[in-house]
């Protein structure tokens, strides 16, 4: 949550919401989860239930009265006291007057020309609407300093916590891609060993050794006499019957 103060120059010098000009009147707060810069009179019109609008005394933010010591407008949430009020039906002064009742009434013109301090400029109930909307304004400003210091420390263990999870993260991948380099060895290895047997069964030399083996397995399966010798035996006997018949 940034509490950003950067406006432009044309919005520093005016109420976001009535356009008033007198910049030193403006009070800066947090409304409706932005900051702005409003006049007196457009503050507490927005600030209803915190104040008085008889007497403009600004409630406890923490403990504002009991509900048997005030008296809620029946056409806004404003609230006044018992005693400001002196009726059930109880209708604030924006509510029972007309839409141009203002909190705060500040001779413009006799500013302008100079005349007199700011003081002198300002009645007794419009120095009060000043103070109450300042202390608003500053209870206003105190909270989100609050909740930007709260937002900032979620932040911080929120970075805390990934941080920790991306070391966790990146140790598990080293332990991968260790284990999976003493497969790729281990593999590879085994090839090499399937390779070299290969190579061993398809050498010249080995073959010539494989030929004379099955050479010799088949001149011991006719008693180790050579297929030649037999054949040459068979026409000998062959030849002998021959010349005993004769």
């Amino acid at each position: 949550m940034a509490m950003k103060r950067d406006f432009p120059e044309s919005e520093k010098r005016l109420c976001g919401g009535c356009g008033s000009s007198e910049r030193w009147l403006l009070h800066y707060i947090r409304l409706r989860g932005t900051f702005q810069r409003l006049c007196t009179n457009c503050l507490l019109k927005n600030h209803p239930g915190l104040f008085c609008p008889v007497c403009l005394d600004v409630f406890d933010f923490d403990h504002p009265p009991p509900p048997r010591d005030r008296v809620m407008c029946v056409k806004c949430p404003s609230i006044a006291h018992n005693a400001c009020a002196n009726c059930a039906s109880f209708e604030c002064p924006p509510c029972s007057q007309s839409s141009t009742f203002s909190f705060f009434n500040f001779d413009r013109d006799a500013a302008a020309s100079g005349g007199g301090a700011a003081a002198q400029l300002l009645g007794r109930e419009s120095a009060k609407a000043f103070v109450a909307a300042a202390k608003i304004a500053a209870n206003s400003m105190k909270k989100a300093a609050a909740a930007a210091r709260s937002d900032a420390e979620r932040r911080v263990k929120e970075a805390v916590s990934a941080k920790k999870r991306a070391r966790e993260a990146l140790e598990v991948l080293a332990f991968l891609v260790s284990k999976e380099k003493v497969e790729k060895g281990e593999m590879n290895s085994g090839r090499v060993e399937q390779q070299k047997a290969k190579s061993e069964t398809t050498n010249p030399a080995a073959m010539q050794v494989l030929a004379s083996l099955a050479t010799s397995m088949a001149a011991e399966g006719t008693n180790g006499v050579r297929p030649n010798q037999l054949q040459s035996n068979d026409m000998e006997e062959g030849g002998d019957r021959v010349k005993e018949g004769a």
